[in-house]
């Protein structure tokens, strides 16, 4: 491939369409192209992932437990990148299909071009992006076709159950309690632990429209969004942009998503943005005194009519001491009705809270939880229930 040619190929493609003249040249010294005849394995599962590919021409196949997953001869699909990003093992084998040519760039080139040029990491959010929304739509279609309606909510509940952090925060500066129960097999709440450069740590909440498949798949989608974003950019307004990417870009159907992003900081401070959630729950431990961190901004996905002037995200500093509780929670808690149609409302959650303040977060969480289930008494609960009580220290 001349190099007049192999400009014109990278300025098509997904993750470098973005970049000037100056990096396009930059990124031609280090893609170098490989030919594979058909039927040869590029790398195997489980291998290190030391490159990303983009095709030429070809076709390459997906294989996963000896079974072809997906294939594809689109000009510029980009492939290896996420085992080169997270540092994993390949999660998959990749075999050639025909005669097949590409551009291998290295980890150590890629890491140096994303130095110099930003904008690359934009274009690895919109390959990752569009990969994981074509992947689920094959997927999805895949399972309506092979398997019945119960076999693809019991998925769908695996997925969602494995988005979930396996540990609880322990950190210099708090310790946490969190819980998730979607009223059906499947809901679209979600929740997060995120640990940041400079030692400081994320929590992110969300609740999507609804329950059932598409809403937790919608939630998965979300967290390879924020855990793609926060290695470029973990701020809070690039965060919550990334989320809105997500839900705009779903074009399935109409949704929208509720959720706050919390960063906390060592030197006795955290940020926050609250787009639609119910209000976050700030416990003074010196006063013994609620404040309520309310929306600022509409859920994500919802366009009003003056969103226009909501070009970009903000976040809103407060202020943490010793002993002070943070308390994160989806409606599906406070608008948990009786029998008698009574909700269990924001009141009887702060004064159990105030009550119960002396205790270590996950005594607060099972707390909250026993006193939801004796209001509720025999009732089974209408929404996602989600919970997180943090506690500094």
């Amino acid at each position: 491939m001349l190099a007049e040619q192999k400009l014109q190929f990278l300025q098509k493609t997904e993750l470098f369409a973005e970049l000037k003249q100056a990096g396009l040249n930059s990124i031609c010294n280090i893609a170098h192209e490989v030919t594979h005849p058909a039927d040869h394995t590029i790398f195997e599962e489980g291998d290190e992932g030391d490159s990303l590919y983009l095709l030429v021409d070809g076709e390459i196949s997906i294989i996963k437990a000896e079974t072809e997953v997906l294939s594809f001869k689109e000009k510029g699909y980009c492939f290896g990148e996420v085992a080169l990003i997270d540092d994993k093992p390949r999660s998959a084998t990749i075999k050639t299909g025909t005669p097949t040519r590409l551009l291998r760039i290295t980890r150590q080139d890629f890491y140096q071009a994303l130095a110099r040029e930003p904008l690359i990491g934009k274009g690895m959010f919109r390959v990752l992006n569009n990969k994981i929304r074509h992947d689920l739509e094959i997927q999805m279609s895949a399972i309506r076709k092979e398997v019945a309606q119960e076999e693809s909510m019991r998925l769908a509940a695996e997925v969602q159950k494995s988005i979930l952090p396996n540990e609880e925060i322990e950190h210099p500066c708090l310790t946490s309690a969190g819980y998730c129960q979607p009223a059906n097999s499947v809901g679209g709440d979600y929740y997060d632990y995120l640990y940041l450069p400079d030692d400081r740590v994320g929590i992110f909440i969300g609740d999507v429209m609804g329950h059932g498949f598409h809403s937790a798949m919608v939630a998965a989608m979300t967290k390879s969004g924020i855990q793609t974003q926060i290695r470029f950019d973990a701020s809070v307004p690039e965060v919550m942009m990334a989320v809105k990417r997500v839900t705009e870009e779903d074009a399935q159907t109409f949704i929208y998503m509720t959720c706050c992003y919390v960063i906390i900081h060592q030197d006795n401070r955290f940020e926050f943005a609250n787009a639609g959630h119910p209000a976050m729950l700030l416990f003074r431990a010196d006063s013994e005194e609620f404040i309520e961190l309310e929306s600022q901004f509409p859920p994500v996905g919802i366009a009003l009519p003056d969103e226009k002037s909501i070009t970009q995200y903000h976040s809103t500093e407060a202020r943490w001491e010793r002993g002070d509780l943070l308390v994160l929670y989806s409606d599906g808690i406070t608008e948990t009705l009786n029998e008698n149609f009574e909700m269990y409302g924001l009141e009887r959650l702060k004064n159990l809270l105030y009550n119960k303040r002396h205790l270590s977060t996950a005594e607060i969480r099972k707390e909250i939880l026993s006193d939801l289930a004796v209001f509720q008494q025999s009732g089974s609960p209408d929404d996602d229930i989600t919970l997180v009580v943090s506690k500094f220290r």
